[in-house]
């Protein structure tokens, strides 16, 4: 098969931390099996500043050509416009001088830029649709639908997905919950694939963890070998019900009073203690602390068990934590929230996991009391991330899809 030219088009940037564990793996995996890769990405000037240099020498070693645009988000929506508008202007220039086989574009926002450039240009559509994103905004409360502006743009972006279904050459989900809303309710090629968020399951394996940087972080942290730590780790955005995971944090630490909850995220913290001071909890059961994407592993494995409540209305039908499969390769298991893609079904259905029926205290009491006397073994989570959020697994399926398109 002769090998295809890519352009890859992605609305995160790669010096993100979602750029290094959701892009670039892919990206290098197919690159090694022939494929030759351009990425047109949209890159956060703080983290570009920090990361460009680590990126670029994976890029580079990987024979990944990178072009690139800066984000903005201010002003609200004009902003947006003025990106998107920047990224195809890029994009033309690139099509111009190369003839790209294949449009992978990552979300709605680069679908809109791919589109443009395939009725150009030419060129395989792919719609990897990452998740529904309009309805993610409205349900994040960034848009208010009462406002007739945030109204029209909503409706606006769900004709463009419509469109985007029925033309794509191929569709890419996270969930299998995702894939059977569009099939039941939109025209499309058929064509489809779902993939969930992978892991690299080496970089997240205990046999690489630091030792010695664990045993420093513990007593950095004050943490007791009859500690109980609970962890978290990523954004505590509005899609995160930092509420509700104190209020489990709480019943566990009734049942266990070593308990300690530990939060790795570069978000603002301070509403962490807002909510101590709610529910009576000790500030010193908190810790809070910030890490590379290299280290992620050994700060998770400070912890016995991991835990992400994400709002689940219509839009978590696709919702594919990263985060589960890098804390399920390293034998830990998670408390999860219900309909939540595909997540809180694999849980229940492996035995790697809590998942509580609803929010109430007694639910909490429930899964709590479960997870401290999970006994399922570390062995027996790892082999279940190697069935679902295997890295080399994800890349084939990639692959497959550009084979047969």
């Amino acid at each position: 098969m002769t090998q295809k030219r890519v352009l890859y088009i992605s609305y995160d940037g790669l010096t993100d931390p979602l750029g290094q564990s959701q892009i670039i793996p892919y990206l290098q995996g197919l690159s090694k099996k022939g494929c030759h890769i351009t990425v047109l990405s949209n890159e956060k000037l703080d983290n570009y500043r920090v990361n460009r240099s680590v990126v670029m020498t994976k890029l580079q070693a990987a024979n990944i050509e990178w072009k690139f645009t800066f984000y903005s988000n201010k002003p609200p929506v004009v902003s947006t416009a003025f990106v998107v508008r920047r990224m195809r202007k890029l994009a033309y220039h690139l099509a111009k001088e190369n003839t790209f086989d294949i449009l992978h574009c990552r979300s709605i926002l680069s679908t809109m830029i791919g589109d443009s450039v395939r009725k150009k240009f030419g060129g395989k559509l792919i719609f990897d649709i990452r998740g529904f994103w309009a309805d993610e905004r409205v349900e994040g409360g960034l848009w208010n639908l009462e406002n007739k502006l945030y109204k029209v743009i909503y409706n606006y972006f769900k004709k463009k997905e419509k469109e985007y279904f029925k033309t794509a050459d191929a569709v890419i989900t996270l969930t299998e919950n995702a894939k059977r809303y569009v099939l039941a309710n939109f025209e499309t090629k058929q064509n489809f694939e779902v993939i969930p968020c992978a892991v690299d399951l080496e970089h997240f394996g205990r046999k690489n963890l630091d030792q010695n940087l664990i045993a420093q972080l513990k007593l950095k942290w004050g943490i007791k070998d009859a500690d109980f730590v609970l962890s978290y780790i990523g954004s505590l955005g509005t899609r995160y019900r930092l509420k509700e995971m104190m209020q489990f944090f709480k019943q566990l630490q009734l049942l266990k009073p070593q308990s300690k909850f530990l939060f790795i995220t570069k978000s603002d913290t301070s509403q962490i203690q807002e909510f101590c001071h709610a529910f009576d909890i000790d500030f010193n059961s908190i810790i809070t602390d910030q890490c590379t994407y290299q280290d992620i592993p050994n700060y998770i494995a400070v912890s016995q068990a991991s835990i992400f409540f994400i709002v689940t209305s219509f839009s978590g039908k696709a919702v594919s934590p990263t985060k589960q499969g890098e804390i399920m390769s390293l034998g830990l298991p998670i408390v999860c929230n219900a309909d939540l893609g595909d997540s809180d079904i694999i849980l229940k259905e492996t035995k790697t996991g809590i998942v509580p029926v609803d929010y109430s205290e007694l639910s909490l009491i429930k899964s709590a009391e479960e997870l401290l006397n999970f006994s399922n073994t570390a062995e027996k989570i790892r082999a279940v991330a190697n069935d679902y959020f295997s890295l080399a697994k994800a890349v084939e399926k990639y692959h497959t899809v550009y084979k047969n398109i």
